[in-house]
């Protein structure tokens, strides 16, 4: 694993020259360009407050807005769905470097999380902004925003490692990883508060990493609440993030002979 890492800073040049690239290629010949990366998670937020705030009159805990919770539990969401989307069929798209014998393909992956990451850290600054705008002033709590990013994009870089490298040998796995993800969205408590479970399963869901980043990062914006206020649950998120890098990466080299093959 710290191998792997050397070889990501070594060709950090090399992986950001490609995410540009990737980046651009995905909003080429649309009308609106780079507007859909953000017009996307702006109409979702405009449904799901409508739907939440006006149909099902939901309170988030606390004296925060729901408005104000509900933006900051989906920008690390959106952020983790967009980026192992595109990472698992990272392999498949990138097949002509895959074939060449001196290409690190294990950085393939990791092109695609920081693709996202562009717009996404943008979609973080913004947030940042509504808060600040709407009686929410800064404050030393919110130094924990780059935590949070990185805890994302390792969870997320874990994961992706597995469904890349399983993605040329099973192409289903790109449509696993949709429906998996939507099944993830209505049991992550995103939209609905995790007190609102009762205690027994308000346990178990605590124990969903997303969960970790996503209530982190409400306290840490909202509350004003530090990231040691649950060194539990930041010891099992660490265990389970170094575990799926691991495994993934293990994975990924044992398959690596056969990927020329069928691709």
């Amino acid at each position: 694993m710290i191998e792997h890492a050397l070889a990501t800073y070594r060709q950090r040049a090399l992986i950001f020259e490609l995410a540009r690239n990737d980046f651009r290629a995905r909003y080429t010949g649309s009308l609106l360009g780079v507007t859909w990366a953000f017009a996307q998670p702006v109409l979702t937020i405009v449904l799901y407050l409508f739907i939440y705030q006006v149909g099902f009159r939901s309170q988030p805990p606390g004296e925060a807005p729901f408005v104000l919770w509900l933006i900051v539990g989906l920008s690390p969401w959106f952020f983790f769905i967009d980026a192992l989307s595109g990472a698992t069929s990272a392999l498949v798209e990138y097949s002509f470097l895959v074939k060449k014998i001196v290409f690190e393909v294990t950085i393939l992956p990791t092109i695609k999380l920081v693709s996202a990451a562009f717009i996404h850290v943008v979609v973080w600054a913004v947030v940042l902004v509504i808060l600040t705008a709407t009686g929410y002033p800064p404050r030393l709590s919110w130094l924990q925003v780059p935590y949070y990013f990185f805890a994302t994009y390792a969870l997320v870089n874990g994961i992706a490692l597995f469904t890349a490298a399983v993605t040329p040998f099973f192409r289903d796995m790109i449509q696993v990883v949709v429906v998996g993800l939507q099944f993830a969205f209505w049991l992550t408590p995103i939209l609905w508060p995790i007190a609102n479970a009762p205690p027994r399963l308000a346990r178990v869901l605590e124990l969903n990493p997303v969960h970790y980043v996503i209530q982190g990062l409400r306290e840490a914006l909202l509350l004003g609440k530090p990231l040691w206020a649950h060194p539990v649950l930041t010891l099992w998120f660490w265990g389970l993030v170094l575990l799926t890098n691991l495994v993934g990466l293990a994975l990924f080299r044992r398959l690596r002979p056969h990927l020329p093959d069928v691709l």
